[in-house]
């Protein structure tokens, strides 16, 4: 049947109320996905992806300062994306972007599973090293105004 059909033998009253559940269902879908990290959850997440003891403290500062411990942060200026908020000019597939030095989709920053991200920022930091821009924290913009110092208060106690 089509959906005028459809909508003309349920009514517009109860097509429309039909509409609405499924808009709210698809919504709480969406809303399920979004995580927000702790910073010793971070910080645990981080050791047991690889990360190195003495970079975990500067990512949880890095992850507070870019997004707050959002997963599904989006700057809309910039086009970064996730905890990390890593770039889509350079790093993640977005649409029109010309960007996908890590090969993912800027979408698959966006959810719970941060294995991708810490995968991404992990080849983000070697390569910019390879650049000679020491450390490689420097490719983020937050780096040198909040987390260039000793960051051992982010992760003390976890």
């Amino acid at each position: 049947k089509s959906v005028y059909k459809v909508s003309s033998t349920l009514g517009p009253k109860m097509y429309t109320r039909i509409l609405v559940i499924c808009a709210l269902l698809a919504l709480s879908f969406t809303a399920s996905e979004a995580k927000v990290y702790g910073q010793c959850e971070l910080a645990n997440t981080l050791r047991s992806k690889g990360v190195p003891e003495d970079q975990v403290a500067t990512w949880v500062c890095i992850a507070h300062a870019e997004s707050n411990f959002n997963t599904q942060a989006i700057n809309s200026n910039t086009w970064d994306y996730g905890i990390f908020q890593i770039s889509s000019i350079y790093w993640c597939q977005s649409g029109d972007s010309a960007g996908n030095g890590c090969g993912i989709s800027c979408n698959s920053l966006l959810g719970d599973d941060i294995t991708e991200d810490i995968a991404c920022v992990r080849y983000i930091y070697a390569m910019t090293e390879s650049y000679g821009q020491i450390p490689g924290f420097k490719a983020w913009t937050t780096y040198a105004g909040n987390c260039a110092g000793d960051n051992s208060g982010w992760i003390s106690g976890c």
